[in-house]
């Protein structure tokens, strides 16, 4: 929950600034441009969590970063109290269940409507309006087999089905030219691939529901989808072809008396809401910016915002000093000669209470770290350990400044090993050989 409400906050003020400079983006850019733009916001929002990269602490340094700062100030954004945990586990059970509902309510309509509409759907006998559709499937290189059909049930051209696709249209007589915008309007939403856009959204929808923008967004995506649409049909369009489409739209709008399809996961020809602005658009011979370097920005920073960077040096660090701890409250313990422990008998100590001579109940013989480990365990714990002589091992004992160098050099590797530095006082152990 923590994470889903960071990135909401997120992608709220993204949604925000976007829609402040729509605008200025539309005049500038291609209407292309300002519906793929919403992508950054919603690739953003659909990802409650960061992918997690490890790189060299190195790096870290050298852009004067610190990995735990850099932690803190993200996780700072929405401060939790740990009084409030129980309210947390509450919330996510509710948006969980909110958002199945919203899913599930969804999908229902939308084969509630295919399933109301199937019944009133026939195939297009009218050999004039195939060949207009071959012909359009063969100039956009359209090969997926998308279906043509007529339905009594509707008075808008509609595009519906994902994977078994089909582009509906009313039983209504359509001269060649407006039939053939009708048709590549509503093909250029199955080539840019429109409908799975529009599930995506659908998904951020259910998600975010709680948030009052992400409503905005959904509308202005719509809106900029049939812009797009109709930007991408009249590409090398003259200004009569333009005024051809914009008259096709018009008097499509005109017989859509009864539109049933309000269905988010269908692509529809008609929109009364934004006539104006279409039309405006459909006649605007500007040439106008694709956008391409703000939309790789925006790609990156996406991506950079949706990954947690962490040093795997760091890591390793962070578990050697914590076993440096554990070793070191052992070693505080002080023991006295002829202690039996967990089984074990203590021979002999030195003078900080350390055991130097131990002795299993099994007669056998445990190095020194087990010897620790057995004896800072709880006296209830029980451990098996493997017998290998009947004899206690003795060690030599030198610090790093007077051993040999033969045993300089193997210490020295394995302090390197675990990423330690050797200090002239380190004791190091060497254990006798046994006879």
């Amino acid at each position: 929950m923590k994470n889903l409400l960071q990135i909401s906050l997120f992608g709220s003020i993204e949604i925000v600034v976007i829609i402040i400079f729509e605008k200025t983006l539309s005049k500038r850019y291609t209407c292309g441009f300002c519906y793929y733009i919403w992508l950054a916001v919603i690739i953003k929002m659909i990802l409650p969590f960061k992918i997690p990269i490890y790189v060299s602490q190195e790096i870290y340094k050298f852009f004067g970063y610190s990995p735990n700062n850099v932690k803190t100030m993200m996780n700072n954004i929405i401060c939790l109290n740990d009084n409030v945990v129980n309210y947390f586990i509450i919330l996510f059970y509710l948006w969980l269940t909110v958002s199945i509902i919203f899913l599930v309510y969804h999908i229902i309509s939308y084969f509630a409507f295919n399933n109301k509409i199937k019944h009133f759907i026939y195939d297009v006998s009218d050999n004039n309006t195939k060949n207009i559709y071959l012909k359009l499937l063969k100039e956009m290189h359209i090969k997926k087999k998308i279906s043509l059909k007529y339905c009594t049930a509707i008075s808008t051209p509609l595009g519906i089905g994902i994977f078994n696709a089909s582009i509906v249209i009313p039983n209504v007589s359509y001269d060649a030219h407006a039939l053939k915008y009708i048709l590549k309007h509503e093909l250029m939403h199955y080539k840019r691939h429109d409908i799975i856009y529009k599930v995506v959204i659908l998904i951020t929808l259910a998600v975010h529901w709680f948030n009052p923008l992400i409503y905005i967004m959904f509308k202005a995506i719509n809106n900029d989808c049939e812009l797009s649409c109709d930007e991408a049909v009249l590409k090398k369009s003259n200004v009569k072809e333009r005024k051809l489409y914009a008259s096709t739209l018009v008097n499509s709008l005109r017989l859509n008396k009864n539109n049933i399809a309000k269905q988010n996961l269908i692509t529809s020809f008609n929109n009364k809401n934004m006539l104006k602005r279409r039309l405006e658009n459909m006649l605007n011979l500007k040439i106008r910016k694709k956008g391409i370097i703000i939309g790789a920005l925006a790609a990156i920073i996406t991506v950079c915002s949706s990954v947690s960077l962490n040093t795997l040096a760091q890591s390793n660090i962070n578990e050697i000093n914590a076993d440096k701890a554990n070793t070191n409250e052992i070693s505080t313990k002080k023991f006295h000669a002829g202690e039996t422990i967990q089984g074990i008998t203590i021979i002999s100590v030195d003078e900080d209470g350390k055991p130097t001579k131990v002795k299993h109940k099994n007669n056998s013989v445990l190095n020194e770290e087990k010897v620790l480990k057995i004896l800072d365990q709880p006296v209830e714990d029980s451990i098996k350990v493997k017998s290998y002589s009947t004899k206690p091992v003795q060690f030599s004992v030198y610090t790093y400044e007077n051993a040999p160098a033969d045993v300089k050099a193997q210490y020295e590797a394995d302090v390197r090993a675990v990423s330690g530095k050797v200090s002239p006082s380190d004791e190091i152990l060497v254990p006798l050989p046994q006879h």
